[in-house]
């Protein structure tokens, strides 16, 4: 309306004191309406819609008064791209199909039925194309605005769940510690009862091991919950991996595994809580260990570019199914027989916690997968 108002004072007559006065009306209530608008009202798609229709059917009216067919179609146009700002494919194309037929009627003549300038033609097809294309801009920014919001709502449905699973792990470790304390001595003093019946022994390993394993989940479950006091300092991050890729050669070596390592020539620096990332690296590695079939290879591959570094563990083993990728890094969600499903969840908490994330990729079920660390650098 602004601009419409500027074309008028330029080319209008002297003498429509009255037309004037009402271009001016309207802009200034238009200002008024948007300024006692509830902010809630002024982001839905058909009111932003109809502002862009009134501008449209003012234009046309204004500039009916003052002919001039340059302006017209530059406002025109103005009104086609700016109704991509609706964020709404239908919203529009309603906008720009009645912004497209006005500017149509605007050139019609009485003893014609359709303009025979040639220029009018190219430039009325350049706003259908236009509007054509930015209809499909708008659909695009929805549907990314709308992924950005599924993604930020399971986040925070994944913290509440965080919070209250924190509350409900402190009370079952509570209660449950006590007996499998219990279960654990009893079984080791039952050893030392039977040390020359060898089934007997078989069994109660197996119990003491199961009780150990419990143990451990219930550790796990337990720092899932809780929130971890970050030490944050400067760091090389070369100095938790290689001190992660110690811890969990133990393990790649009981399963006859090859872990291999490259680029970690350079420096990396970041910001962060050492012990946190050097737990965050070791999960995802203890998840490749599991996942790498026996006598497998297990790559480490570390890179840094676009201000962040890039921390890979690459399996060569089961592979997870594209619909599971979503949902790898949910609590207690686990493709393995014996896996807690914690392991992965608790590394994308620390790495957010860092400002960073743990992405995943897999070709599908046996041909492995990657996870990878993303962690800002430090500059």
């Amino acid at each position: 309306m602004a601009v419409i108002l500027l074309l008028f004072l330029y080319h209008g007559p002297a003498d429509n004191g009255w037309r004037l006065t009402t271009l001016i009306f309207f802009v200034v209530g238009s200002m008024a309406l948007l300024r006692v608008v509830p902010d809630e009202m002024l982001g839905r798609s058909w009111f932003q819609a109809g502002l862009f229709l009134g501008d449209a059917l003012l234009a046309t009216v204004i500039l009916s008064w003052i002919q001039p067919r340059n302006e017209l179609f530059l406002i025109y146009t103005l009104i086609v791209f700016g109704s991509a700002l609706t964020r709404n494919r239908r919203q529009s194309l309603i906008v720009a199909g009645v912004s497209i037929v006005l500017y149509f009627i605007s050139w019609w003549k009485p003893d014609a039925w359709f303009p025979r300038n040639p220029q009018f033609w190219l430039k009325l097809m350049f706003l259908i194309v236009s509007a054509a294309l930015l209809a499909i801009l708008s659909h695009d920014n929805q549907d990314a605005q709308d992924e950005d919001k599924r993604r930020f709502d399971e986040r925070l449905i994944q913290v509440e769940r965080l919070a209250a699973l924190g509350r409900l792990a402190a009370e079952v470790a509570h209660r449950i510690k006590g007996p499998l304390t219990t279960i654990a001595v009893n079984a080791e003093v039952a050893a030392h009862r039977h040390p020359r019946d060898k089934e007997t022994l078989k069994e109660l390993t197996q119990i003491s091991e199961e009780v150990q394993r419990c143990k451990e989940i219930l550790k796990n479950l337990l720092d899932l919950g809780r929130i971890e006091e970050m030490d944050t300092e400067p760091l090389d991050l070369r100095v938790p991996i290689e001190r992660a890729l110690k811890l969990i050669e133990t393990q790649a070596a009981d399963r006859k595994l090859r872990l291999t390592s490259k680029g970690l020539e350079a420096a990396m620096k970041t910001t962060g809580d050492e012990s946190l990332i050097q737990e965050a690296l070791f999960a995802l590695l203890q998840n490749a260990v599991e996942a790498a079939r026996r006598g497998g290879h297990i790559r480490f591959e570390a890179a840094t570019y676009g201000g962040r570094h890039y921390l890979g563990v690459i399996d060569d083993g089961a592979g997870v199914a594209p619909e599971d990728l979503e949902r790898i890094f949910a609590p207690f969600f686990t493709t393995k027989k014996d896996g807690s499903g914690l392991g992965l969840s608790a590394a994308l908490r620390i790495a957010q916690k860092h400002g960073g994330t743990v992405e995943a990729d897999s070709a599908g079920y046996g041909r492995g997968a990657r996870f990878t660390l993303v962690l800002p650098a430090l500059v």
